[in-house]
């Protein structure tokens, strides 16, 4: 069959550059290629060229995408209808998160104009959770929940043999002979992460109009332990890991065939198993290889040791989630981080001259001003070498999520277009009204853009 796989846009939208190639439908590709499918991916957030902005700028042009998806003549639009009228799909997989919400409808609305009877499937972070809402604002046919490589190839299977009964297939919600949305028994997650193939960067539409960098994304582990309030996770609260051998032919693929020495770890928490990232960095020096990489980690797991032996090998920027300078925040959304452990880490960070991302958020529900100005304080306390600042998206999944709907704040209906982390348009603050928000966020971005253009040695941000 011929498999059309969609990133829907988004950033393109507002004229910036998202970095990476589209990591979860190449996986998803990469997996379902094995059956013989003749498959595109079609990234629609995929600009031609890297533009750099700051965080102000990020909030000014927000309205950009909110009327993009209001205009069904926008080029965006054209552009997908000819993708899809090019490639005729027998099967269309949709991925997306809340935010895009907006842009999914009417990528599905253009499908089923152009080809009524071919089946939409929608995966990814907000279908998972709001399965029943999402198969009735959008007219898909299929939501692959949680963890998607097995339970849409199994689908797959049974829309090529042409058989009907879903409910044999666990991990799916679908529409059933009333209309109403049925499901199906949870898809246990994949236990052996070595016997996934490597993402597919093969298939990309436009694949020429990436760079080399944008190919270098590698996952090596899936899920996270913690239980912070703001985060959700398709793949619950504990960690699965590729094998080291694994990880480092993935490094060769890439360094080989895009001609990169550039490597990206987008796992949640890379240095979660000590003597894992030892044994690597290991790896890497057994077999000569000169890499620069970046990753994902806690404050917390921070040491002098661990850090100079990463830097040995190539590591060359750490990206931190800090979130608030206020201890009370820290604890009550289950970061399980003290202030006293952020500047420790923060020390021994900038002793060793490691550059480092540090990632803050505002508008936690009950966030006041002075707890906004601790983590401005904080911010000029730690000096991390970058500064990502962002508003609080409440999305479904997290706990923040469900706090507020029981509160009455939002609901599954709530307008996801609006909720993104460089957003003016809503917020989670039960503080501050509208305007007031508005006004601090504004100030608050304008500091830290600020602060980055004036810190040594800066780095870009890749997100």
């Amino acid at each position: 069959m011929k498999i059309l796989l969609i990133e829907p846009p988004f950033s393109r939208f507002m004229g910036f550059y998202r970095y990476f190639f589209p990591f979860s439908l190449c996986s998803l590709s990469a997996y379902i290629k094995k059956s013989g499918h003749d498959i595109l991916i079609y990234d629609a957030d995929h600009a031609d060229k890297p533009v750099n902005m700051n965080s102000t700028d990020m909030l000014n042009v927000y309205h950009h995408y909110l009327e993009g998806i209001q205009d069904s003549e926008h080029s965006l639009w054209k552009e997908t209808r000819k993708v899809m009228q090019d490639f005729q799909p027998d099967v269309i997989g949709i991925t997306f998160m809340s935010t895009k919400l907006g842009a999914v409808q009417n990528l599905v609305n253009i499908a089923k104009e152009l080809f009524p009877q071919v089946p939409v499937v929608l995966g990814g972070a907000h279908p998972s959770v709001l399965y029943e809402a999402s198969l009735q604002q959008i007219p898909a046919d299929f939501v692959v929940m949680g963890e998607g490589e097995e339970t849409f190839a199994e689908l797959l299977q049974f829309l090529q043999a042409g058989k009907t009964d879903y409910s044999l297939i666990r991990g799916l919600a679908f529409r059933g002979s009333n209309g109403k949305v049925m499901t199906t028994s949870p898809r246990p997650l994949i236990t052996d992460l070595n016997s996934l193939p490597f993402p597919d960067r093969e298939y990309l539409d436009r694949g020429d109009s990436y760079r080399p960098d944008d190919m270098s994304m590698i996952m090596t582990s899936r899920g996270c332990p913690y239980n912070c309030t703001f985060c959700s996770s398709l793949w619950e609260r504990r960690t699965r890991y590729r094998s080291i051998p694994d990880i480092v032919s993935e490094i060769e693929y890439i360094r080989d065939r895009f001609q990169t020495n550039n490597i990206y770890f987008k796992d949640d928490t890379f240095t979660l198993n000590r003597k894992r990232v030892f044994a690597f960095c290991n790896s890497l020096e057994e077999k000569g290889f000169k890499i620069n990489w970046e990753c994902l980690t806690r404050i917390e797991l921070v040491d002098e040791e661990l850090i100079r032996r990463m830097q040995e090998t190539g590591m060359f920027n750490l990206k931190i989630g800090i979130e608030t300078g206020s201890q009370r925040l820290l604890k009550v959304s289950n970061k399980n981080l003290s202030l006293a452990d952020i500047k420790r880490g923060a020390e021994i960070l900038n002793r060793l001259g490691q550059k480092w991302s540090a990632f803050f958020m505002l508008g936690f529900p009950d966030e006041t001003e002075e707890e906004i100005e601790m983590t401005r304080q904080l911010i000029r306390e730690i000096q991390p070498t970058y500064v990502s600042m962002s508003v609080l998206a409440p999305y479904p999944g997290c706990e923040i999520y469900s706090d507020l709907v029981e509160k009455g704040v939002i609901n599954e209906n709530t307008d996801w277009n609006l909720y993104d982390p460089f957003s003016l348009y809503a917020n989670s603050s039960l503080v501050f009204a509208k305007d007031r928000f508005i006004e601090i966020t504004r100030k608050t971005m304008a500091l830290v853009d600020e602060y980055n253009l004036k810190s040594k040695n800066n780095i870009p941000s890749r997100t």
